[in-house]
């Protein structure tokens, strides 16, 4: 069976490796390539795309790192089996999660300001003290159900104008790769269980003192740079998480 891949644009400032992992994910997620499904052989996306083995390498990379395909060696690559319906994986973005869990993303915008980075305030960016950002604070939802209360602060100078965004709607990690071509990379995180305040307890629709996960990030772009820090209270009474680390002997 052909898939139905989609065009890409080698005219577009978003990188060709990209644009095919995006569409490759894409077809999984909509279970064109249905869970345990093997990918086609790397000769045929090659083709199906117009683009280079390196190129297709590339892109079939980054969805192994994000654990959505595994390879095997002589066998080929294969999609993962989907994640349990109550576990998030802490190298994925939230709106990215919620797709690969069936669930629509949506967002209630709480706050956006612009200014300049608080130390005080944001520990991680002390380095970047008096540099200008943005704070987006949202209720992040999964269909209709409140997920997690997050505030971001992104660093401005590498993508002007990110005020204007709709954040309601629309997914922070993919307007810094398709409008600044800003692809995250890397995530580095900070877990630990908290009590919900009067505050939070109110946007998420649990009692006060319910447990939370505060989860911290940091996320880096490829050139190795941080762009964004946010803070996230996931309700834990419903979610879990699930991390995979690579050790050597």
């Amino acid at each position: 069976m052909t898939l139905p891949y989609a065009s890409v644009d080698p005219h577009s400032p978003v990188p060709l490796y990209y644009q095919i992992y995006l569409d490759l994910r894409q077809l999984i997620q909509r279970g064109v390539i249905p869970p345990t499904g093997m990918l086609p052989p790397e000769m045929e996306i090659c083709q199906a795309y117009s683009v280079g083995r390196q190129t297709v390498r590339q892109a079939i990379a980054r969805l192994v790192d994000e654990q959505v395909v595994e390879r095997f060696a002589g066998r080929g690559t294969f999609v993962r089996a989907q994640p349990s319906h109550t576990q998030f994986f802490l190298d994925r973005s939230f709106t990215q999660q919620m797709r690969e869990l069936d669930r629509q993303p949506r967002s209630h915008l709480l706050r956006l300001e612009a200014g300049v980075i608080d130390a005080e305030n944001v520990p991680a960016l002390y380095n970047w003290k008096g540099q200008p950002c943005i704070t987006l604070e949202r209720l992040r939802l999964g269909d209709d159900e409140p997920i997690c209360h997050q505030t971001s602060t992104v660093l401005v100078g590498r993508c002007p104008g990110i005020e204007e965004v709709d954040f309601a709607s629309q997914s922070l990690y993919e307007v810094l790769s398709t409008r600044y071509l800003l692809i995250v990379t890397r995530i580095d995180h900070v877990v630990r269980a908290v009590a919900a305040d009067g505050y939070r307890a109110d946007l998420l629709n649990v009692p006060e003192g319910t447990p939370l996960l505060f989860v911290a990030t940091s996320a880096f772009t490829e050139d190795g740079d941080i762009i964004e820090h946010s803070v996230t209270y996931y309700r834990a009474d419903r979610y879990e998480y699930s991390t995979t680390q690579t050790c050597c002997e």
